[in-house]
């Protein structure tokens, strides 16, 4: 094959320029001045990479290292933000190097102030010295909240007799679930003079880095100006052998290589730095020829779309916003004529929907139309207010939606395809022509955040061509997105998923049919890096089912570096990752894989977008070479392993994404439909449940358990409802049991289950006790039936020959309810009885036995840290809930834990200290639990214990009140107690919102106990002055309680 047989082909045959076995330079001299320039394009882009690889090689003082970020907390500046930020991970530290062995005096940390989430992540804090940086020594353990700058004072560590020696100082938060660690400002105070900060513009260094971290510069010496000019030939010479294997003639580019590489010296230093340019190019111009020589180019004219790079707050779970780029841009076609000639561009829609831009996009089969999401906007300026994400409430009803709409290539046929309240986006062709696409119409809002944003949650949603027959595909509480059809025509998309898990790890690729079916994991969903694949797409012609993604972070856009993933190679394994751009790291978390055997391409930084395989060593992408939200920063480029990467297109004004050959493609299968809408119910089939269970005999298992957690509900009149402003400490949704179904003596099951709600599953023994749990979930459609052996088979590994499962001879059998019925839990109305009948006769009063109070009385709302003045109503608990969860009497799983597979008995009522005591311990004889109690008891621990069955929301019509919250008129009873008891208590000590009693009021514990002789009647009697005041007070707060409940008391009101 002819080398000119390639991506400018069409164009040149078109012109009669190209003669065979000509040169593609050669056919293009007669470029015209607007050609002219574009090679200087060309060639600044070149340059561009070769400074990115002298900073690779030599060092870049522009790219955050640890050192470099970790100098911020020693320069000298206390202004309450962060001056260095770590990235999540078990036990971060930060440091100080001194120089030489120092005699310490004190050590002051000054907390950074701006962020509330972030601002108690250093309440648990050791402070750690070292004469080698080896080995260390524990000098001090804060177990504190410390301010800074203003408002609570900086943490003040001082060593008196004769200080503390040491060279290093080390902070460090004992942790062994990941967090983050960011300070303001570390001064260390030496003996020889105690008001010399000795810390100042010394050395520092840190644990990891984060997408917050910061290059600072620390005296780097210049880098010397070389060119990769013999790196460039070197890769020439394997691109040249992969067209050759292809059957491409570039023998002409061949010798023109080895004689460039004749000429090459051996010292990269030789000749003048003009004449090291030169030489450069000379070889990139080459390389050019023989990137566009490739026959996978067979095209001549790209789709992509013109965008401002979104700049609010990039987010997996928050990319979907309308107002998140600012309006501008336009679909396009990129005709490309040349290796050095100007592509010519056609805008498509040309303003035919006002001011706005497109939010994601995807060429039909046929080659002819386009399906995109368009945000409208009231202007070509953005919307007032849309870089504060506490606008979001007011945008969401003030904004228009983005909706879907189709066109055809050349323009025709523009109509809109979906309406309404709800954002429609990030559309894809489905075999068949549906169009699956993200939206908002789950009415969700984000499991995260604090309780001052309003942002919503995204699923996966199919519709016919014109818009008709909207259906839910997908039922994920967390959030579906950026769906792509694969070669086997199902949908792949990217889950994020946090059930009794982290919010940063788990967004793994999935994969559904187009009718909502066989929703199962693909890839990633127990790999912790890196901590999201998305865009994922199919590799053509693949060997096997390979995927070309992008790897990123949480807080990020989908950019990072392009990998290759071969789910067969195992589902969670990092051998399964090949990076192809080896020199870009997520913006975020950490990354796992190994470089492409090739070597992949040679970045120093930046971020690639949207990749799209021509093969899985070829592919079209976006990148730029700034900060992953830079507006106008990404261009379109070819790149390859072999380290090609060759602009295509840039724009100075704009960004550009999402680039596609124009061109008709073959149409993935279409699959039958496995739904019957006629029902409202799915069918699962379990085989040997306890196969690949470790630990767990055969015949232990008997019944199965389903379970659901709850969303947290959305809508424009409200905003956004909150379940907990941190998972504290147990939960983030609160859970209700649909019920159990036996399992037959061979371990299967066939049972119903409702259709459209994202269910998990736990294994339960002979008593209801859990042995294992599904920390994650998923959802069936109406009709749907699916079946699984063990808990859980690989997909590798077929099912083995034998009887045929004894339950699956029977019709489905429906999910037993549990008594109290299949309401979310609530700790004070269904578990709280238990203890008042059994627990707080020794348990309760003034002196609960063995300091373990079990009394069920509120208390109030967690602190909301600095800057939050008012505490939310509807976040306290209950004494014994509060008693449970301090001494860890029961086992949790770790909300905060990564992503790695839950092994059996890990937690829950199996391995509770509570359960333990019931059942051998010193209550045994004495506590006789129901069926009943005991099945409320076990369930809500299994269910990880969740304390509120409902949200809260800031903007409800009737706010609640908390008692225990009510500041003045606890403070009344206060007074009164420090005028009456004060000789013998502490009035804070006795003034206890937990002991009022809700029902009684005149039972609660502080008008009782100093009415008897023990407290030497403090109040004589009743009638009491005293008394009748604080008893007139607690009635008005009860009455108050029950009048405008919070979240737990209309939880009993409720029932």
């Amino acid at each position: 094959m002819d080398a000119s047989a390639s991506f400018p082909r069409r164009y040149a045959s078109r012109l009669a320029l190209a003669a065979a076995g000509a040169s593609l330079l050669l056919a293009f001299l007669t470029a015209d001045l607007r050609a002219e320039s574009y090679r200087e394009q060309v060639e600044a882009d070149w340059l561009r990479q070769a400074d990115a690889w002298r900073k690779g090689k030599y060092g870049d003082p522009t790219i955050p290292t640890t050192q470099s970020d970790a100098a911020g907390a020693v320069d000298g500046v206390k202004n309450g933000l962060y001056a260095f930020h770590v990235g999540q991970q078990p036990n971060p530290w930060w440091q100080v190097d001194l120089g030489e062995e120092r005699t310490i005096e004190q050590v002051v940390v000054y907390n950074r102030l701006d962020y509330a989430p972030g601002l108690h992540n250093a309440d648990r804090m050791n402070l750690l010295t070292s004469l080698d940086g080896e080995n260390w020594t524990l000098r001090y353990e804060n177990r504190t909240h410390f301010g800074g700058v203003k408002g609570a004072p900086p943490l003040e560590v001082r060593f008196p007799d004769g200080g503390a020696g040491g060279r290093f100082v080390r902070l460090q938060i004992p942790s062994p679930t990941p967090i983050f660690f960011h300070l303001d400002e570390v001064e260390v105070y030496g003996s020889d003079d105690p008001q010399k900060n000795i810390a100042l513009k010394r050395p520092a260094d840190q644990s990891s880095l984060s997408r917050w971290s910061v290059a600072r510069d620390l005296g780097q010496k210049p880098v010397p100006m070389v060119f990769p000019t013999a790196d460039w030939i070197r890769r020439a010479g394997a691109i040249l052998a992969d067209l050759r294997t292809a059957g491409v003639d570039v023998s002409d580019i061949a010798d023109e290589l080895a004689a460039a590489a004749k000429e090459q010296p051996e010292d990269p230093e030789t000749g003048t730095e003009g004449e090291r340019r030169e030489q450069y190019l000379r070889v990139r111009w080459l390389v050019r020829r023989l990137a566009f020589a490739n026959p996978l180019l067979d095209f001549d004219k790209l789709l992509f779309v013109k965008r401002f790079t979104q700049e609010t707050y990039p987010d997996v779970c928050l990319n979907h916003m309308p107002w998140v780029s600012r309006p501008g841009g336009d679909l396009c076609v990129l005709t490309f004529p040349g290796v050095d000639r100007a592509p010519e561009v056609r805008p498509i829609l040309k303003g035919a929907l006002g001011p706005g831009h497109v939010h994601g996009m995807d060429l039909h089969w046929d080659g002819q139309r386009i399906v995109f999401g368009y945000a409208k906007a009231k202007s070509s300026e953005p919307a007032q207010g849309w870089l504060d994400r506490r606008t979001n409430f007011d945008l969401r009803r003030n904004e228009e939606p983005i909706h879907l709409f189709e066109v055809g290539v050349d323009g025709s046929g523009l109509r809109q395809i979906t309406e309404g309240q709800w954002s429609d986006l990030d559309p894809t062709y489905a075999p068949n022509d549906d169009v699956v696409f993200v939206s908002e119409r789950c009415g969700a809002s984000l499991q995260c955040n604090e309780y001052d944003k309003d942002e919503t949650s995204c699923n996966l949603y199919v519709c016919r061509p014109d818009g008709s027959d909207i259906r839910h595909m997908s039922v994920s509480k967390d959030g579906d997105y950026l769906p792509h059809t694969l070669a086997d025509g199902t949908i792949g998309y990217t889950r994020w998923e946090y059930q009794e898990r982290s919010w940063a790890q788990i967004q793994s690729i999935w994969f559904i049919r187009p009718d909502g079916t066989g929703a199962d994991a693909l890839f990633k969903q127990h790999l912790n890096d890196p901590w999201a694949l998305e865009e994922a797409r199919s590799i053509p012609d693949s060997e096997t089912s390979r995927l070309v993604a992008i790897a990123c972070g949480h807080h990020t856009l989908p950019a990072g570096p392009v990998v290759v993933v071969t789910p067969s190679v195992a589902m969670n394994d990092p051998a399964a990752i090949r990076i192809v751009t080896p020199g870009v790291s997520p913006p975020e978390g950490g990354m796992s894989g190994t470089t492409v055997e090739e070597g992949g391409v040679s970045d120093h930084g930046g971020f690639y977008m949207h990749p799209w395989p021509l093969s899985n060593r070829h592919f079209l992408v976006s990148y730029c070479y700034g900060g992953q939200t830079d507006p106008t920063g990404y261009a379109l480029y070819l790149i390859d392993v072999f380290g090609t990467k060759e602009l295509l297109y840039r724009s100075e004004e704009i960004s550009c994404f999402q680039p596609i050959p124009l061109r008709a493609r073959p149409r993935p299968p279409i699959l039958p439909d496995g739904t019957d809408r006629t029902v409202d119910y799915a069918v699962c089939s379990l085989a040997e449940v306890t196969r690949g269970v470790s630990g767990i005999a055969p015949g232990q298992a008997k019944f199965l358990r389903i379970a659901h957690r709850l969303q947290w509900p959305y809508d424009n009149t409200h905003g956004g409802s909150r379940y907990a402003e941190k998972a504290i400490p147990n939960n983030w949704t609160p859970v209700r049991i649909l019920g159990t179904v036996p399992l037959d003596a061979d371990g299967s099951a066939h049972f119903k289950v409702p259709a459209d709600v994202p269910v998990y599953f736990q294994l339960l023994d002979a008593e209801g006790m859990e042995l294992r749990r599904m920390r994650s979930f998923i959802s069936f459609q109406p009709g749907e039936s699916r079946g699984c052996v063990g808990c859980h088979e690989t997909r590798a590994e077929a099912p083995k020959d034998g009887p045929f499962p004894t339950a699956l001879l029977r019709d489905p059998v429906a999910p037993e309810p549990p008594p109290w019925g299949t309401g979310a839990i609530s700790f004070l109305r269904d578990v709280q009885p238990v203890f008042d009948k059994h627990c707080i006769g020794c348990h309760g009063g003034l002196k609960p036995a063995g300091g373990l109070d079990f009394s069920g009385g509120l208390t109030a709302s967690p602190p909301r840290g600095p800057g939050y003045a008012e505490p939310i109503a509807g976040y306290g608990h209950n004494r014994a809930f509060e008693t449970i969860i301090a001494n860890k009497l029961v086992a949790w799983s770790d909300v905060n834990g990564d992503a790695a597979i839950t092994q059996p008995l890990s937690f829950g009522s199996h391995k509770s200290r509570l359960i333990e005591v019931l059942r051998e311990g010193p209550c045994a004889d004495r506590v006789k639990l129901s069926p009943d109690d005991w099945m409320r008891l076990i369930t809500w621990i299994d269910a990880n214990a969740p304390y509120h069955d409902r949200f809260v929301n800031k903007r409800s019509p009737e706010p609640a009140y908390s008692l225990p919250d009510d500041g003045e008129l606890l403070g009344q009873i206060r007074a009164i107690h420090a005028r009456r008891c004060g000789a013998c208590h502490q009035p804070e000590t006795i003034t206890r919102a937990d002991w009022i009693d809700l029902r009684a009021p005149e039972k609660s514990l502080f008008l009782t106990a100093p009415l008897g002789e023990k407290c030497g009647k403090a109040y004589p009697d009743r009638s009491d002055a005293d008394y009748q005041t604080v008893l007139g007070l607690v009635r008005k707060g009860v009455e108050k309680s029950w009048q405008a409940p919070r979240r737990d008391l209309a939880a009993i009101q409720a029932r």
